[in-house]
């Protein structure tokens, strides 16, 4: 199996590591928060007992209609995230090396935009269960 056959996974010399690169890691991320997004304006246009919960979602919703202030949410969401899970580098920039494991800011970029895909891909489900 050669490096190339692994597009996906970031490599290091001969094997290719196990974190995913950044471009999977923010598909994931945007996939999920992207069926988020729909599911919300599906259910909002389908249910009329059914309200956004988030203030800032809301608020934008209020503003800029319901596609509009749900991809403002998305954008927002999707920066803030990212952000975030950037941060590692910093973290292992400003403090010394003994403070900070090995390979953390590739853990710590990896763990946080899984989790945040995963979390609003979990949410765009519940809220296509209101549909049923």
């Amino acid at each position: 199996m050669s490096n190339s056959s692994v597009g996906w996974l970031e490599t290091r010399g001969e094997w290719p590591t196990a974190a995913p690169n950044r471009v999977w890691l923010l598909a994931i991320l945007v996939g999920g928060k992207t069926l988020d997004a729909v599911s919300t304006v599906t259910v909002l246009h389908l249910r009329a007992d059914v309200f956004e919960s988030v203030w800032l979602t809301r608020t934008l919703m209020g503003r800029f209609g319901t596609v509009g202030g749900s991809f403002l949410t998305l954008v927002f969401a999707v920066v803030g995230v990212v952000v975030l899970a950037e941060s590692g580098l910093l973290i292992k920039r400003l403090f010394p090396e003994s403070w900070t494991p090995e390979g953390y800011p590739a853990a710590f970029r990896t763990t946080t935009y899984l989790a945040a895909g995963a979390w609003y891909g979990f949410l765009g489900v519940h809220n296509f269960l209101y549909l049923v």
